[in-house]
């Protein structure tokens, strides 16, 4: 059962923290704590404070979790071993661009959230940031970052970079998150970083969208990369959009969705 603490939207867990859950599960059945990709399909929301049912298995090298409710899979997901890092990302955003709208209860956005990143995104003409000094619940042991910091960041800024390529509302529903450095000790602030031109496509009614994103540190090393599918249109918009144009300036709010301004 999910603590309100852990959602995104009201009453449905966050995105990220299901891949976060999905790895945390592989590592005490055993998983190395050693590089990996951790990967959620995110079929349908998981509502806060709601009895579910876990089940895990082994395929081959992948240790996977799915979680369950009334017989239906809600969300599935494994973890592999991952090799050799890509190329660091030359872009790491301006510094100058304009703040996106926080919440009160996310978990990675909520201003009001005790156990959240409460952290404030920016965006600009090429792409979407955030900057970061992490605070104490999510630094672990040996002064280290807690695993579950990359899905949760990443996944938010891949919401972000979705809705605003498309100009509409929407879920991110295909999460993979590879942790190069998982047990690399905290060095100061974080940067997390993705860019438009990165988000292409990937069904011919562009509905569904892949994401990149990369989390580092300041002086420039590479923690965690993403790969993360946004799923946008109109009926999420109609929900979604005007909580956002309530808590915009004016300005602001028409560059990020001109269709409803």
């Amino acid at each position: 059962m999910a603590p309100g603490a852990l959602q995104s939207w009201p009453g449905i867990v966050h995105g990220g923290c299901l891949v976060a859950l999905v790895d945390a599960a592989a590592q005490r059945l055993g998983r190395s704590r050693g590089p990996r990709r951790v990967e959620g399909r995110l079929t349908s929301p998981v509502p806060i404070g709601t009895a579910l049912d876990l089940e895990t298995g082994r395929s081959d090298d992948t240790i996977t979790l799915s979680i369950r409710q009334g017989g239906q899979t809600l969300t599935s997901g494994g973890v592999t071993a991952l090799g050799e890092p890509p190329v660091e990302p030359a872009w790491r955003g301006d510094g100058a661009g304009s703040r996106l709208p926080m919440s009160e209860q996310c978990l990675a956005c909520g201003a009001q959230n005790p156990l959240g990143l409460q952290v404030a995104l920016a965006f600009d003409d090429e792409g979407v940031w955030a900057r970061l000094e992490p605070r104490e619940a999510w630094r672990a042991s040996g002064n280290r970052l807690h695993p579950a910091l990359a899905p949760v960041l990443l996944d938010e800024l891949a919401w972000w970079l979705g809705a605003l390529v498309m100009k509409e509302g929407g879920l991110t529903n295909r999460l993979a998150i590879s942790l190069h450095e998982p047990n690399a000790p905290f060095d100061g602030p974080l940067l997390a970083v993705g860019r438009f031109a990165d988000v292409a496509p990937i069904d011919r009614k562009r509905t569904f969208w892949r994401t990149e994103s990369a989390l580092m540190t300041a002086s420039g090393r590479l923690l965690a990369t993403a790969s993360i599918v946004f799923r946008g249109g109109a009926d999420y918009s109609s929900r979604q959009i005007p909580y956002f144009k309530s808590r915009t300036p004016v300005e602001i709010f028409g560059r990020m969705f001109p269709n409803h301004a």
